[in-house]
């Protein structure tokens, strides 16, 4: 049997979602904001486009999607936008926006767009300073009139020599005067989170730095004092985020960050409020890639929960004592290290929105795309029902192979034998599925253990929100929400490094087909990339790519794949219940004599696949 195959019953875990939605923005889209811009009590979304200068908008239509107004010039044309926040600067009732700029000639930290209250925004004003990194708005000096805690990078922003925060006092009609200025020493970057830390009632802020954290404590006029703690376990910090973690009353923050050991990776570092302004160390979690970071309780178990953002969202349930369970990544939603959280669809449940920065050959940026998953499952403690493809949070499709982890989920450990149909009951236990128009089918099964099941979705489940339960022994042992759609593309990889699971045929001038290795085993067992020569501009390279999820597509004409390759087949596989297959064609001639990592997602019916990687040269 196959290695991707095998390796069905010992993937990682990856929760089943609603269908994404997918909206072209400006190029390399960036900071991502969700509020109400044309007071109809729905949450809209905006992107900044850090490549094109400008502001997406999408207005949220309320019957499943959004409308996209022409994206807003922030008329410079070295304005470029990092990040954004909704607020109502002039305090007249309408949310205006507050975007964040890189150093620009202009001298300008910031470009601040009053709201008209319908969706559209006045022309921008640029807020003179100093900009770059992130920025927070608060009422800092006590006045009600809302105020901006911007940091900077100092030095420019490609070789900064450190950083620096900028308090910019707000005065009341969308414009600001300069405050306070904190430098924050030698880093690359620097990012802010407020909040009230030393339990005085003021808000104070808590920035992280390269291998530091800085409080400012605030006296309520906007006057700081620095307490600093050095030695952090990260290198380099993208995201911060305030909340109570551990239930007792005091802020915690927690902080994503660069890892020392593999620069590759990524660490949730979890520091616990003393309630003076210093904090202790509780968590260091492990996460693909660093980007921003959330806290929020999101599956509704009164636990603060922790969501960030990077190649790929990442949920990290919380247990309510500062300590978090490992990450559940979202595979499809988004590279762009930012998210925004709300209710988009109206039904009490917190869903995101994201972006995907996307590339032409050569690796120039293009247009890139908003990626919003208006209703979204959360996965509990207890349990957790994933698509056995991608390593990633998405959709489960009918006809789709699912893991679902839990404990004592079976009595025994048993795995499915033969060709012939897959069973039904195995090793005592057995999978139900409740779909949305309450029929209850019983889901054909690959492998049951205490810790995990692996079922395939009935081809004639219907879409919408449905109900799985597993049994053991006669017992239900786990019970839990998914939704299930038409389609929902999944991709099978190799390793952490999301190698895809895939053959390689290249087809000389003359016909003859050549078989291709990918990978290669060490002694100890470890899956690494060998490279595909694309340097010939005779051959022809196609790559099978293996997954599930994706046979029910409407036509081929609706299946593409991002990075260059053209897409020849995609359907079932053939050999395997639920296994599906997408042919693609490399772009040849195009590589260097250096290997480098190629990126490719497939889009089937709109629907992003989680990333995958191959090496070539």
């Amino acid at each position: 049997m196959p290695r991707w195959v095998w390796c069905l019953c010992f993937i990682s875990a990856a929760q089943a979602q609603g269908g994404y939605l997918t909206y072209p923005t400006g190029v390399l889209p960036t900071g991502v904001a969700a509020a109400d811009f044309n007071g109809d009590g729905r949450p809209d979304v905006a992107i900044a486009n850090a490549g094109s200068g400008s502001v997406t908008i999408l207005l949220n239509s309320g019957a499943g999607g959004f409308t996209a107004p022409a994206p807003l010039s922030l008329g410079q044309a070295d304005f470029s936008p990092t990040t954004l926040i909704a607020a109502d600067l002039n305090r007249d009732g309408k949310t205006d926006l507050v975007v964040n700029l890189y150093p620009n000639s202009e001298g300008a930290a910031l470009a601040v767009l009053l709201g008209n209250g319908d969706g559209t925004f006045q022309e921008p004003t640029a807020v003179s300073g100093c900009g770059g990194a992130a920025a927070q708005v608060a009422d800092l000096n006590g006045d009600g009139i809302p105020d901006v805690a911007v940091t900077c990078l100092v030095g420019g922003s490609f070789i900064p020599v450190g950083a620096a925060v900028n308090i910019l006092l707000g005065n009341g009609n969308g414009t600001f005067r300069a405050g306070p200025f904190y430098g924050l020493g030698f880093t690359p970057w620097a990012v802010l989170a407020v909040g009230d830390f030393n339990h005085d009632g003021k808000p104070d802020l808590a920035l992280a730095v390269g291998g530091a954290l800085t409080v400012l404590l605030n006296d309520g006029k906007a006057n700081f004092t620095p307490v600093v703690s050095s030695n952090e376990p990260w290198n380099f910090a993208p995201g911060i985020a305030a909340g109570d973690f551990n239930g007792d009353g005091l802020l915690d923050l927690a902080v994503t960050g660069q890892s020392f050991g593999n620069p590759a990776n990524g660490t949730v570092t979890v520091l616990l409020g003393k309630g003076d302004g210093t904090f202790q160390g509780s968590a260091n979690l492990t996460t693909v890639s660093f980007g921003q970071i959330a806290a929020m309780d999101l599956n509704g178990d009164g636990h603060m929960d922790l969501v960030t953002a990077a190649s790929t969202l990442v949920f990290f349930p919380g247990r309510g004592d500062g300590t978090f369970e490992n990450g559940y990544p979202f595979g499809g939603s988004g590279n762009s290290n930012y998210l925004a959280l709300a209710d988009f669809a109206g039904s009490g449940v917190m869903g995101f929105a994201g972006g995907n920065d996307l590339y032409a050959a050569g690796g120039v940026p293009t247009t890139g795309d908003a990626v919003i998953l208006a209703r979204a499952i959360w996965p509990t403690l207890t349990f957790a029902n994933a698509s056995a493809a991608g390593y990633g949070l998405g959709p489960l499709a009918a006809g789709s192979i699912v893991a679902a982890y839990g404990s004592n989920l079976a009595a025994q450990t048993a795995q499915a034998t033969g060709t012939g149909s897959l069973p039904v009951l195995l090793g005592g236990a057995s999978v139900s599925i409740t779909d949305s128009a309450g029929t209850s089918f019983s889901a054909p099964l690959y492998y049951v253990s205490p810790a995990q099941v692996n079922y395939l979705i009935p081809a004639g489940a219907a879409s919408g929100l449905a109900t799985v339960s597993i049994t053991a022994n006669g017992h239900v042992t786990a019970t839990g929400p998914m939704d299930i759609v038409p389609v929902a593309p999944a991709l099978f990889t190799m390793n952490s490094s999301n190698l895809a699971a895939a053959n390689v045929i290249r087809v000389s001038q003359n016909g003859t087909q050549t078989y291709e290795t990918i990978y290669q085993v060490d002694q100890n067992g470890a899956i690494t990339a060998l490279p595909i020569d694309l340097g010939s501009a005779t051959d022809t390279i196609y790559v099978a790519l293996y997954g599930t999820g994706i046979r029910s597509l409407q036509s081929l004409g609706a299946v593409s794949a991002l990075g260059g390759a053209a897409v020849t087949y995609a359907g079932p596989q053939g050999n395997y219940e639920g296994l599906d297959q997408v042919n693609v064609q490399l772009p040849n001639g195009l590589a260097g004599p250096a290997p480098y990592t190629m990126n490719l997602q497939v889009i089937v019916n709109g629907q992003p696949s989680n990333p995958v990687t191959l090496l070539v040269m």
